[in-house]
């Protein structure tokens, strides 16, 4: 049965043609002009990211300008996105890099790009199964907060990972605290004019950001200090230079598949399908509600899995959506993927023809983008607005950046889901409840502690509870209605629990509930259900409790279950105590 409705919703799938294709059908030309503004500059952008990213990745400079290209076409015909884009990032380069550096360590070149190749088929593949079973609810367990800590953190990462080449130094260790310490430790060793060259490349950076936020400061400082290095040879001055570029096209085929190589990158492999995913599809939810197009969520595992496909068949290394091109996609008015195409376009012409030109760049100065990147990540304000509002936000986005850091980026969030999961049921198992009264001249049954001047009705206590019942908070509802009961100053008759916030109920919750009926029928007391939706009704029906509790103890609304109460009381003598029924409702 499952092989059979996964056959029919693939063929469906296969029926109605790929997004692209629908998205290119639906073309305005109207929407040319700045869609080619914009491919123009995500091109100039990402020919010095690629650069940055492959470098930070291990692999040749030129396979994060190929790994791009193919990365924006296939997601342009397979990715639900109209805007996102694309390519390397520095996210992903950081995980690839380490997950690769364990198993790469004194093996050449080949072996290690075939390496990265193989990482990106799997990610494809887990990305696929993603995509096919249906998976995209999983991005509802990324909440706000687990997101900021999660950038946090991998910003953190990307910025030590840099340090020691702004530095002048060689970098050995994989680990944050492993790269700050390195550079600590060797400060007097530093080379003094690629630091010099890094933090005016860096401060140029950010003047451009804030003067020229449309300007492609990157490709700018990229052909600036390429001249200077060609100019004044930096490199006879100790500063490092990319040198001859292998700007060849790569070969199409499959990456070397050992059992071997495959057991160990799963894992890593596993995250970045995971993170990449997680990603993308909350900024391409984030523009798809700006722009009011719908996104789906399962289709964007597929267009993580052609994207990564298609790299792992063209000798790169997994790439996802970039928020910072995606962004600027945005400012520049872009509307379709068409700039992706066009942007691929863009830099495939560069790769085949201009790469000679950048012999000269220095290596600090992909260094200072990638820093840069990095730093403009960091949301240390949304931090400060999680405590404002709900300081166990604010926390949770804290225990996820330091996750991630300590533990990696994967395992990071895993607790950070774990944690707010943990928070959640916390909040279930002692959730907000209210006894309820009228307050003259407002129609209704309110909160006596919120409204003032609310009146309850001798005799009955109408008891809110505002979550699912299950078993962590099944006790406590019993507890709660005990003690209310017990507190009354008139002896109570009817107890009605107001369940029209509670969507849900388990075996656990109604045996509780089946003893407070018991314990109240002792106590004289009537328990009653009002307002219970249909879910509920069905659920106390199969447990029997409906049958036990009695059917005109069940009342459509509050309301209805109050003038019940009058009519019942009017017709039976008061108890010892008790004031007579009032005559009638307010």
């Amino acid at each position: 049965m499952v092989v059979s409705d996964l056959a029919a919703r693939t063929w469906r799938a296969v029926r109605r043609g790929p997004p692209g294709l629908r998205q290119a059908r639906r073309y305005q030309r109207r929407w040319l002009r700045t869609d080619l503004l914009s491919s123009l500059t995500i091109g100039a952008m990402l020919i010095p990211q690629g650069l940055a990213y492959a470098q930070l990745v291990g692999v040749r400079p030129a396979a994060g300008l190929y790994a791009g290209v193919v990365g924006m076409l296939a997601y342009a015909l397979f990715g639900p996105s109209r805007h996102l884009i694309i390519g390397p990032e520095a996210g992903a380069a950081i995980l690839t890099a380490a997950a690769l550096a364990p198993m790469a360590a004194g093996e050449d070149t080949a072996r290690y790009a075939s390496l990265a190749a193989l990482l990106a088929l799997l990610v494809g593949a887990l990305s696929l199964l993603g995509g096919m079973l249906k998976l995209g609810a999983l991005a509802d367990f990324l909440s706000k907060p687990i997101l900021i800590g999660y950038i946090n953190g991998a910003a953190l990462i990307i910025i030590g990972s840099q340090l020691a080449r702004l530095f002048g130094l060689e970098r050995q260790s994989n680990t944050f605290s492993g790269q700050v310490f390195e550079v600590a430790a060797n400060l007097h060793r530093t080379h003094v004019p690629t630091l010099l060259l890094g933090l005016g490349v860096i401060t140029a950076l950010v003047l451009l950001r804030r003067l020229l936020p449309k300007a492609p400061g990157p490709l700018i400082l990229v052909a600036l200090t390429t001249a200077a290095g060609a100019l004044f040879q930096l490199e006879h001055g100790g500063i490092k230079v990319v040198g001859p570029l292998s700007a060849e096209p790569p070969t199409p085929g499959l990456p070397s598949l050992r059992f071997e190589d495959v057991r160990a990158l799963l894992p890593a492999a596993f995250s970045l399908a995971l993170v990449n995913y997680a990603g993308s599809v909350l900024t391409g939810r984030l523009y798809a509600d700006r722009f009011r197009y719908k996104l789906d969520s399962n289709q964007e595992f597929l267009g993580q899995a052609a994207a990564n496909l298609a790299n792992a068949f063209s000798q790169g290394f997994p790439v996802t959506g970039s928020d910072s091109r995606t962004a600027v996609n945005v400012t520049m008015g872009g509307r379709t993927q068409l700039v992706g195409v066009l942007a691929a376009g863009v830099v495939l012409v560069f790769a085949l023809f201009l790469t000679p030109l950048l012999r000269d760049l220095p290596m600090v100065t992909l260094g200072a983008i990638v820093f840069v990147a990095a730093v403009y990540l960091l949301q240390v304000r949304a931090i400060v607005d999680l405590w404002r509002v709900r300081h166990v936000e604010a926390v949770l986005a804290c225990v996820t950046m330091l996750g991630v850091l300590v533990l990696g980026i994967l395992q990071g969030i895993l607790v950070a889901v774990a944690l707010a999961l943990a928070d959640l049921i916390r909040r279930a198992a002692r959730p907000h409840d209210a006894v309820l009264g009228e307050r003259e001249g407002v129609p209704g049954y309110h909160d006596i502690e919120r409204s003032e001047n609310s009146e309850t009705v001798p005799g009955l206590v109408i008891y809110r509870f505002d979550a699912p019942l299950f078993f962590a908070n099944a006790r406590h509802l019993r507890e709660q209605a005990r003690a209310l009961v017990a507190s009354a100053e008139t002896p109570v008759r009817w107890f009605v629990i107001d369940t029209s916030a509670v969507f849900d109920m388990d075996v656990t919750a109604a045996e509780g509930l089946e003893k407070l009926r018991r314990e109240f029928e002792e106590a004289d007391v009537v328990l009653g259900i009002a307002e219970a939706r249909a879910p509920l009704r069905a659920l106390l029906r199969r447990t029997g409790l409906l049958e036990r509790l009695g059917p005109e103890n069940m009342h459509p609304t509050v309301g209805v279950a109050v003038r019940r109460f009058l009519m019942d009381a009017s017709a039976r003598p008061p108890l010892a105590g008790e004031p007579p029924a009032p005559p009638h409702l307010h």
